[in-house]
């Protein structure tokens, strides 16, 4: 099952039961700035995210996850994953919270537990994260995790400047604090 946990999480494949909690942290004003170009995100666009993240999973092993508390498995907090850069070869870090749950380290857990799948269970090679440029919480996530600074791209449809982190398999440190169960 594809189902992860930490100490603080439970991650589950992201499925149409979702949609409701994952429409309304795209739209927060909040986090649409960073993740959405600061666009409304429509009900269509977020079926369409749940469908092919669940298209990826079982093609490629590998899509979006949303993220619970341990002590409440019901309250949707926000999301992580994997995916490709603008379609490319790159496997990209995802990972977005509601406001509410910003600064306890829970993003980095998350995506701790990403990069453990990632590498772990999938056997990549390498992975990266980007941010825009003016998501400097985002960066500081990135260099908890031991990755490396690489250089700005332009991505998405509205080609945004964002700065990219890389991470191999090989300089992968882990914390054996925070180890990703399957359940």
């Amino acid at each position: 099952m594809l189902e992860r946990r930490t100490p603080r999480l439970l991650l589950r494949p992201l499925g149409s039961g979702d949609e409701d909690a994952f429409h309304r942290l795209l739209n927060d004003p909040h986090v649409r700035r960073y993740l959405c170009d600061d666009l409304p995100v429509s009900r269509e666009m977020v079926q369409e995210h749940i469908a092919f993240s669940q298209r990826s999973f079982r093609e490629r092993g590998f899509g979006l996850f949303s993220l619970f508390l341990v002590e409440q498995p019901e309250t949707f907090i926000g999301f992580t994953g994997l995916g490709r850069i603008d379609d490319g070869e790159e496997v990209e870090l995802w990972y977005g919270l509601a406001p509410e749950h910003w600064g306890r380290g829970l993003a980095t857990e998350a995506a701790e537990a990403m990069l453990r799948f990632g590498f772990e269970q999938l056997g990549m090679e390498e992975l990266w994260a980007g941010a825009d440029l003016d998501n400097a919480a985002s960066f500081r996530v990135m260099e908890r995790l031991g990755m490396t600074r690489v250089g700005e791209r332009l991505v998405g449809p509205r080609h945004v400047r964002a700065l990219y982190y890389r991470l191999t398999r090989g300089a992968a440190h882990l914390s054996n604090s925070a180890p990703c169960s399957r359940r």
